[in-house]
């Protein structure tokens, strides 16, 4: 499918749409949206080295793409209780006239301005031909704590990330809600079209690194952290998708349907 927006727009344009959320004011608002805005994931991590101390923050939304011009926000409560928009940028086709939005963000203990580490309060808002969409937890608003890790909604099996090794082998992260203990999570691959596959079997992981910061699993909002190894392999038109099997169901994180296609960067 191809892309229907781009994350940019004029800069008049954003601006003013940055004027109006200030004037409507950063209050909580009753949720409007249907399937228009949604968390996908947050994330929040802090790091410590050498003194220094910073929080990496990110946001993914799935957006309906209602029109091509349109602007996606995470609204989020400040340490000193007022409330900020974080713009988010495109990030990738959802399937089904939906999109991937993603907002990244680092509050940093140094520099002549320092922003401490928080606990994250937030809503998602999607505003389009006039209209502003919500998804504000069912009116309670998301909370994350600032070295959670990540929190999933609307969704129970999650990639997090792969990463190549200098031998060719594959690491996968997935990201599942602990919804029992007994559980198995399996990267299925293909690197002919699906003419064949092949499965790998994640592993559970009870702590992992993000920068420098320690992440337990699972973590205050019980999302365990598990990895496979896929084995290497030739070419470079690896596919996959993962399968999450607990409590005699069966979920499944295929990109939205597009599989994940992993590239593999050549010397």
């Amino acid at each position: 499918m191809s892309k229907t927006t781009t994350a940019s727009a004029p800069r008049w344009r954003a601006l003013l749409a940055l004027l109006a959320g200030l004037t409507l004011g950063f209050t909580s608002l009753p949720a409007h949206a249907a399937d228009e805005v949604r968390l996908l994931k947050a994330f929040s991590s802090v790091s410590s080295r050498y003194g220094q101390v910073w929080q990496d923050v990110s946001y993914t939304l799935v957006v309906k793409n209602l029109a091509y011009e349109k602007f996606v926000y995470i609204q989020q409560k400040q340490p000193d209780g007022s409330w900020v928009l974080l713009p988010a940028s495109y990030a990738g086709p959802a399937n089904n006239g939906f999109e991937l939005w993603k907002v990244t963000q680092q509050y940093q203990s140094w520099g002549t301005e320092p922003q401490p580490t928080r606990d994250l309060e937030f809503v998602a808002r999607f505003v389009v031909g006039g209209t502003s969409y919500w998804d504000n937890n069912g009116g309670a608003n998301y909370q994350l704590g600032r070295n959670d890790g990540p929190l999933l909604n609307g969704t129970h099996v999650l990639v997090d990330g792969n990463f190549w090794r200098a031998n060719g082998d594959l690491d996968v992260s997935v990201d599942v809600k602990n919804l029992a203990y007994a559980k198995n999570v399996t990267v299925v691959y293909t690197t002919d079209g699906w003419a064949t596959s092949h499965e790998a079997a994640a592993s559970y992981v009870n702590g992992y690194t993000y920068a420098y910061a320690y992440i337990q699993s699972p973590n205050a909002q019980n999302v365990e952290r598990w990895q496979a190894h896929v084995p290497a392999i030739s070419g470079t038109a690896l596919q996959f998708y993962v399968r999450y099997e607990v409590n005699g169901q069966t979920y499944w994180d295929s990109n939205f349907g597009y599989n994940y296609q992993p590239v593999r960067q050549t010397p």
